[in-house]
């Protein structure tokens, strides 16, 4: 007996070489033709088949390939517009470390720059670099801000109407990532009403004040943690990775960007800190106003 492969009419281009191992048949047949027309019936009966099976393949996977059956593309979900209660020009202090774990100082850097980024993303704010904020701190001689006394000094350098200040408490770059902090918005609450007014045309100018004793004071201040293992940290950061997708491509589910590698996620919480402040901050002057109306 010989093992004799049949293949048809089979070519060797890209599709079908993909698909020939589907089409082979092996038959096993006789040195001597037989007597009878059995053999003969079927080899053509096999060649056949053959055929049958390689047209229906590229058939098939001609189909796959049209552009109709493709998987649709992901398209970029766009956030809703984070917007102030009034323009302000805002200083950023380097955070502090209260976590109790040791952070490279590249590392606590990058959360105030990342702090920067997200504060120029609403509208009506923008935020001074953070290295102006280290060389008017060289100036002082100041390593880091800690009373409301140092925070005046350096919001008088830098110029800006108010100063973010921010401490690290929770520091953890492993799976699942967790990471805490509290910010402070600390200005002259008069300079802030006067950029308020100033937006909306009311007759403030909006111009600040040379007034060293000026009464700079804690605003508005968001304590937050953000644990990978809390379902509502996750919903957030789901939302967060739907509105940045051309940036997550690839990675399924697209959170996953944020949730292995820590730097992602320090992205995704200092956006979350920064609309928090937001809110907040439009809550308290929507406050003041009303105070405002009613002693008048």
């Amino acid at each position: 007996m010989k093992r004799i492969v049949r293949m048809g009419d089979i070519r060797t281009s890209p599709l079908a070489r993909s698909l020939r191992q589907d089409a082979m048949t092996t038959v096993f047949v006789s040195q001597k033709r037989p007597s009878c027309g059995c053999g003969r019936r079927f080899e053509r009966i096999t060649r056949g088949a053959l055929r049958s099976m390689l047209t229906a393949s590229i058939v098939g996977a001609a189909f796959i390939g049209l552009p109709g059956c493709e998987t649709p593309e992901r398209k970029l979900q766009p956030s809703t517009p984070v917007v102030a209660p009034y323009a302000a020009n805002l200083v950023v202090a380097p955070f502090g470390n209260d976590s109790g774990v040791v952070i490279r100082p590249d590392q606590q850097a990058s959360v105030s720059d990342k702090l920067v980024v997200a504060l120029n993303g609403v509208e009506g704010w923008q935020a001074v670099p953070l290295n102006r904020t280290l060389e008017a701190m060289r100036q002082v001689g100041l390593p880091e801000i800690r009373t409301l006394e140092e925070a005046r000094s350096i919001l008088r350098i830098v110029g800006g109407d108010g100063i973010v200040v921010g401490t690290i408490t929770e520091w953890d770059p492993y799976d699942p990532p967790r990471f805490g902090a509290n910010i402070l918005l600390v200005a002259d609450e008069e300079e802030v009403q006067a950029a308020f007014e100033s937006r909306r045309l009311t007759g403030r100018t909006g111009e600040r004040g040379d007034d060293p004793d000026a009464p700079v004071r804690t605003l508005t201040d968001v304590v937050a943690v953000f644990d990978a293992t809390n379902h509502t940290v996750r919903g957030q950061v789901r939302e967060y990775a739907k509105s940045n997708d051309d940036v997550t491509d690839g990675f399924d589910p697209p959170e996953r960007y944020y949730l292995m590698v820590y730097d992602h996620w320090l992205d995704f919480a200092a956006s979350e800190l920064v609309s928090t402040l937001v809110d907040r901050e439009r809550a308290r002057v929507t406050r003041a106003r009303a105070n405002a109306s009613s002693d008048g």
